[in-house]
């Protein structure tokens, strides 16, 4: 009897250890770096059905993994009524980067780096404008964004490049930090301005009152 139950048994464990070492965690953890192709569809947020905005999205996607992090790319058709695409980056959220766009066939290939495991849905934020709707659609929404990782294949296309902001911009933003000082001491010109006159008129009404008492 026990070895009746011995066999069966062995078989089960087996099967576990095999099917269990080929979880979307494991063969994600085995992934090398390199460039991919990857399967995957836009979730709603507060559930796994598949979002309307989901043929928007045109698939496979390219996934890129270096030394320095994940990179996400796919392409977005009927680009014109997608306003904005932004990715979750911590607490809150980042607009991705536009790699391409191709105004005649109305679409956009966009990219940017992932910062969560790739085997858990990927938080996203999206605005819809549909202007030749009537009444006209226009409507921001959360999605999210889940990969196949069982789908994933090594391809020998260009890796993604997310690039980071450019001298151009740094520039505005110190511009914008260097005018805050500036705003801030005319502010403080003012209300010194606007104390003297209080304490003038004050000063005038004081000397005023001891006339009128002499």
């Amino acid at each position: 009897m026990k070895h009746r139950l011995v066999i069966p048994f062995s078989f089960l464990i087996i099967f576990s250890v095999i099917f269990g070492s080929h979880t979307p965690e494991a063969h994600a953890a085995e992934l090398s770096d390199g460039t991919y192709v990857v399967d995957y569809e836009m979730l709603q947020a507060e559930n796994d059905s598949v979002s309307i905005a989901n043929d928007y999205f045109e698939k496979p996607a390219k996934l890129t993994i270096d030394k320095d992090g994940q990179y996400l790319q796919f392409t977005v058709n009927h680009a014109k009524w997608v306003k904005f695409i932004k990715s979750a980056d911590g607490e809150s959220f980042a607009d991705v980067q536009t790699v391409s766009e191709d105004l005649e066939n109305d679409k956009r290939v966009i990219a940017f780096k992932v910062n969560e495991a790739i085997t858990e849905p990927l938080l996203m934020q999206i605005h819809v404008v549909i202007e030749e709707m009537e009444p006209a659609y226009d409507h921001k929404y959360a999605v999210r964004l889940n990969l196949d990782v069982e789908t994933i294949e090594l391809t020998d296309a260009p890796a993604v490049v997310v690039n980071t902001p450019d001298a151009e911009s740094k520039s505005a933003d110190t511009n914008e930090k260097t005018d805050e000082p500036t705003s801030n001491t005319a502010l403080i010109y003012v209300l010194l301005a606007l104390v003297a006159v209080i304490v003038i008129i004050f000063v005038r009404k004081f000397s005023s009152a001891k006339k009128v008492k002499k």
